[in-house]
């Protein structure tokens, strides 16, 4: 969290600090590194998944999980439309 927090104050520095052109080339270059740097951390957590332990825990903490999971889904989407309501771009 603290990292997510520091490259934005980071970003936001350095756009104005130079000129519009080499914010947006930096911006796009920005951009796919984290969207590799994602694609990256979800492989890692599916790298270890082990199945035969969920197998061995039984049904009641993967249903809880999940259950969490779409309670976490439903939250986060009620909070984003209720902050985000007449946001235009």
């Amino acid at each position: 969290m603290l990292g997510f927090i520091a490259a934005s104050a980071i970003g936001t520095w350095f756009v104005g600090t130079v000129s519009a052109a080499e914010a947006k080339a930096t911006i796009g270059v920005v951009n796919d590194l984290r969207t590799w740097f994602l694609i990256l951390a979800f492989v890692s957590i599916g790298l270890q998944l082990r199945v035969s332990a969920l197998r061995e825990a039984g049904w009641r903490p993967v249903a809880v999980f999940g259950g969490a999971a779409v309670a976490n889904l439903a939250i986060g989407l009620g909070l984003a439309a209720l902050l985000f309501t007449g946001f235009t771009v």
